[in-house]
């Protein structure tokens, strides 16, 4: 078992754009540091229930937020929230999702209630308020957000969304199996270390329909990593949340929307490519949507998520107007490109023919509170999800007891294959606008005295091997009446007649061996310098080699970091296993607890390093997957001089790091993100010294067969 490291959660953001890990070192996390560690893991248990924490709940019972506005900074907002809840919100088990506007505005009350808390004890006593008072949905929503927004709470660690929530991330068999095994009361099950551990094998929507092609990758989209590393760069980055009141402001989140998507887009293109998939396909409002998608997943209250069917049509008499909607949103962005301003209220104009305007138009499609304008825009995804989800008759009713599909969810959305196609659609409108940028001179690609001479890569390998995830929030348990065990008696309520339960998914989930890279660059002048890498295809799957030109917008960047070049000959050495933008597994809400509580006791050491960031992509995803007889890629390096950021980098390293956000200090330099392919290329002055392509071919190998071979492969 890995020792645990609580993270300092400035993180990485894999598919993003180039900020590392500080190297500052860990810290030793203190009782009081603690004791919150574990007010908030404790919330979180079996949230649908609020009687198996007695203790907790009577203590909110007398509670009045109205008889504690001066604990907080912003009363009119927590003023807002009080109205909203003497009117009534969402009760507490029917479904929430952000994308329903009366969900929302609800969530941003609370949210407000969270934020604006003047210290810890004023924040928890809310949150622990809310816990027992307010929509579950809602409750995970706020304190996510807040968490990773609050100053008082870095380095907090919450528990993965497939954890808190399982539904959303694990198939109906898996659930049914686990109450399954509760209502046979652990029969047969075997303790382990004095507790009753369930090992559920959970299986991927492709094991039971196959209703398209598509499905032969839903190993990548249904992978509960990729999805909660969406549903974190969300909750980041809200589309609701303006960036000055919060402190976003200087972090380029209008390119980083844009550029984020854009390579999540190349990144699925990549896993279709090795199944023998062609391009994303493209669909219309106006006709039939040929992929459908059945999701297999069911709420806590036992509905099931609606599925689409194949050929599922769009346009019909319910939703004609909200179609012509879409379509005005869309026009209005091209149009803005295409004329190369975008006019604001009162006559005045952005310009958005130049580099540095990918911001503007990153927020202006967005639709968030950074934008320029926002009145034509709207939430263009969000209507744009409800439509295609299939479930946008359910959003008429006062507080909206609705069947959210899996694209109104950030945490299930990406399993979806229209996701993609929808993104492919909005993506056009990023390749549009720098399609109109001039291509790179020379002299701004080229390292004048820099040359990478040669490459050396070992061999890239993937594979499926066993992840396991803590399900145990999934089935329902009694309130405590009698402590026994320690685990109990420290808080841990996951029990049955007084025995600790543990529940695991056994998923296989893709993953490759370690490699290491050697750059051997030389260079005229010892210069501090930037190494981006890529991955990317060469043949698309007819086998034909793809166009240059076309071929950049198929580039994922794999790693991006500063090295200080010396006069002469460098060997640059790096291991996959320090790429900036990919973190580890996560450690299991059980094993995290106990973590906690040796720590409480004095029994260990809890640090709060980076080993857990929440917001970077899942290093098993590094990779695409390869063949049994390899299948060909590209691997792209680049040297570039260094160019020093507005905000240094880690220079707001204690304040920000919650969320890695609001600083603009998580980056390594201040070139634009996906640098040198976010421009069309000129192919005359393309190939400089300085850059590399490099081809490989990654191979497939069974679990038995990488047990077989040596360490060195």
């Amino acid at each position: 078992m890995r020792s645990i490291s609580l993270v300092l959660l400035l993180g990485v953001v894999a598919f993003t754009c180039g900020y590392s890990v500080s190297p500052k070192p860990a810290k030793i996390a203190d009782k009081d540091f603690l004791l919150r560690q574990k007010s908030i893991l404790d919330l979180l248990q079996h949230i649908n229930q609020y009687e198996v924490l007695p203790e907790l709940y009577e203590q909110t019972k007398t509670y009045r937020i109205e008889e504690y506005y001066g604990d907080y900074t912003n009363v009119e907002a927590v003023r807002e929230f009080v109205d909203l809840y003497r009117v009534g919100l969402l009760p507490l088990n029917e479904i929430f999702s952000i994308y329903n506007e009366n969900h929302r505005k609800q969530a941003i009350a609370l949210f407000h209630v969270f934020y604006y808390a003047k210290d810890w004890e004023s924040f928890y006593r809310s949150i622990q308020w809310a816990r027992f008072h307010v929509n579950h949905g809602i409750f995970v929503y706020a304190l996510t957000v807040s968490v990773l927004h609050r100053k008082d709470t870095v380095g907090l660690q919450l528990p993965a969304p497939y954890e808190i929530y399982p539904y959303y991330f694990f198939n109906s068999e898996t659930i049914q199996r686990a109450h399954s095994y509760k209502m046979r009361g652990f029969n047969d099950v075997k303790k382990v270390d004095g507790v009753y551990s369930v090992y559920i094998p959970s299986n991927y929507t492709s094991q039971y329909s196959k209703y398209n092609e598509d499905q032969a990758i839903s190993y990548f989209t249904e992978d509960i990593g990729l999805n909660a590393y969406y549903y974190y760069f969300h909750a980041d980055y809200p589309f609701w949340m303006g960036g000055q009141e919060y402190n976003l402001y200087k972090d380029r989140r209008g390119e980083l929307f844009l550029f984020y998507h854009q390579q999540l887009l190349a990144r699925y293109y990549l896993e279709r490519i090795s199944n023998g998939l062609g391009e994303i396909p493209e669909f219309s409002w106006y006709e039939p949507i040929r992929t459908g998608y059945y999701p297999s997943l069911r709420y806590y209250n036992g509905i099931f998520f609606p599925n689409r069917n194949n050929f599922y049509n769009v346009y019909t008499e319910h939703n004609y107007y909200d179609v012509e909607i879409v379509e005005d949103y869309e026009r209005r962005i091209r149009d803005a490109i295409t004329y190369g301003f975008i006019v604001l209220p009162g006559g005045n104009f952005v310009d958005l023919t130049k580099p540095e305007s990918i911001e503007y138009l990153g927020n202006f499609i967005q639709g968030n509170p950074d934008s320029p304008v926002t009145r034509f825009t709207g939430y263009f995804t969000v209507l744009a999800k409800t439509l295609l989800g299939g479930s946008f008759d359910h959003h008429h009713t006062f507080n909206s007891f609705a069947i959210p599909s899996v694209l109104e969810h950030f945490e299930t959305s990406l399993r979806d294959p229209v996701f993609y196609q929808l993104y492919k659609k909005i993506i056009s409108y990023y390749w549009l606008f720098t399609s109109k940028l001039p291509s790179y001179k020379k002299t701004e690609i080229d390292y004048s005295g820099v040359r990478i001479e040669s490459v050396e890569i070992d061999k890239l390998v993937t594979y499926f091997d066993v992840h396991e995830a803590d399900i145990t929030n999934v089935v329902d348990v009694q309130s405590i009446y009698e402590k026994k065990t320690d685990l109990l008696k420290f808080g841990y309520v996951s029990h049955y007649q007084g025995e600790d339960i543990y529940i695991k998914a056994r998923q296989y989930r893709i993953n490759h061996l370690p490699f290491t890279f050697k750059l051997n660059a030389v260079s005229d002048k010892s210069v501090r310098s930037v190494v981006r890498v890529f991955i990317g295809p060469k043949y698309d799957e007819k086998g034909f080699v793809i166009d240059i030109n076309e071929n950049r917008k198929n580039f994922v960047i794999l790693d991006t970091f500063t090295y200080d070049l010396v006069s002469g000959n460098n060997v640059i050495t790096r291991n996959s296993q320090e790429f900036a933008w990919y973190v580890k597994d996560r450690t299991t809400y059980y094993e995290l607890y106990k973590y906690v509580m040796s720590a409480y006791k004095g029994q260990t050491t809890f640090t709060l390093d980076m080993t857990e960031a929440h917001n970077g992509a899942p290093n098993r995803l590094m990779l695409p997957k390869g063949s049994k007889g390899g299948t060909p890629f590209q691997i792209f390096f680049i040297i570039t001089p260094y160019n020093a950021p507005k905000v240094e980098q880690y220079s707001t390293f204690e304040h920000t790091i919650s969320a890695g956000v609001g600083s603009g200090a998580r980056y390594v330099d201040t070139l634009p993100f996906g640098y040198p392919f976010d421009r069309p290329i000129d192919t005359t002055v393309w190939y400089t010294p300085n850059m590399f392509y490099y081809d490989v071919n990654i191979f497939h190998k069974t679990e038995t067969d990488i047990n077989a071979v040596p360490t060195k492969h």
